[in-house]
């Protein structure tokens, strides 16, 4: 089933897009991937002798998954455009990720409170757990013109 591009979805574009593809979005959930292909310019310096995915990038790429999640709540739909914007993260790291590599990113709605979205989150490579945590997506109110 198509559930649209992540560009189609989200503000971000190369080279900081880094949800590769939606393979399941339901209300408040979302499955997607992250294909690293190894030649990525910000893996030539890290680290040089055996290349790692930086934890950051792993995080912002379950942050993206969150974003894509919030746009199938209720009220915030695809066609709302209202990006939602990482106000909170609190992410733990099991284990490194060696590209080429294809990363599996969960994110699942499991709070909120007005404008505050909470999400739990969880990266695997294969079978190995990645990252796992809490992220909080804060929306902007509309404004009107």
């Amino acid at each position: 089933m198509n559930h649209g591009s992540p560009e189609q979805i989200l503000p971000h574009r190369e080279p900081f897009l880094f949800v590769t593809e939606i393979c399941q979005l339901s209300e408040g959930a979302v499955q997607a991937t992250w294909n690293v292909r190894g030649d990525e310019d910000f893996l030539r310096g890290h680290f040089p002798d055996g290349a790692i995915v930086p934890g950051v990038l792993i995080g912002e790429a379950l942050a993206q998954a969150a974003g894509i999640a919030l746009t199938s709540l209720p009220g915030e739909g695809i066609g709302a455009r209202r990006p939602g914007y990482l106000a909170h993260i609190n992410l733990r790291f099991h284990a490194p990720a060696r590209p080429p590599c294809q990363i599996d990113l969960s994110a699942k709605v499991s709070g909120g409170m007005g404008a505050l979205h909470q999400f739990d989150v969880v990266a695997h490579c294969q079978s190995e757990r990645l990252a796992s945590g809490i992220l909080v997506l804060a929306v902007p109110p509309t404004t009107e013109q």
